[in-house]
C-alpha cells in the first residue's frame, strides 16, 4: 500500500512539473514575441523619418521655451537685485543723513544747556535797587 501510494504521489508530481514547464516555455515564447514585435515597430517607426520629425520639433519648442522662461527669469532676477542695490543705498544715505542730524541736534541742545547754566549764574538784581531811578546822561 505504501508503495501505491508513493506511485500515485510520483505520478501527480511529474504531471505538476510537466504543467510547470509547459507554462514556463508558454511565457518564454510570448516574452520573446513581444520583444521581437517591440523591435520590429522600433525599426518600422525609425525608418519613417516623417514621424520622427514632429516630434524632434516638438522637442525643441519646448527647449526653446524652457530656455526663454529661464532667461526671463534670470532678467528678473537681475532686475531685481538691481533695484534692491538701489534700496539699499538709499537706505545707508538715510542712515549717514540720520546720524548727521543726531549729531547736530546733539551740538544744539549741549548749547542751549550752556546758555541755559550761564543764565542761571547771572545773579538776580537785589530788592533795594529797584526803587533808584535811573540816571539820565544829559
Amino acid at each position: 500500500m505504501v508503495d501505491a501510494s508513493f506511485s500515485r504521489q510520483r505520478y501527480l508530481e511529474d504531471r505538476v512539473g510537466g504543467v510547470r514547464q509547459r507554462w514556463l516555455f508558454a511565457v518564454a515564447v510570448a516574452l520573446i514575441l513581444i520583444g521581437l514585435g517591440y523591435v520590429l515597430l522600433q525599426r518600422g517607426l525609425g525608418s519613417n523619418k516623417a514621424s520622427v520629425v514632429p516630434t524632434v520639433t516638438a522637442r525643441d519648442s519646448v527647449s526653446d521655451e524652457l530656455l526663454e522662461t529661464a532667461k526671463g527669469l534670470q532678467a528678473t532676477q537681475q532686475q531685481t537685485v538691481d533695484e534692491l542695490q538701489v534700496v539699499q543705498d538709499k537706505l545707508a544715505a538715510q542712515n549717514a543723513e540720520t546720524k548727521k542730524l543726531s549729531e547736530q541736534i546733539a551740538t544744539v541742545t549741549e548749547k542751549l544747556q550752556a546758555l541755559q547754566q550761564s543764565i542761571a549764574d547771572i545773579p538776580a538784581p537785589s530788592a533795594a535797587t529797584p526803587g533808584a531811578p535811573p540816571k539820565s546822561r544829559h
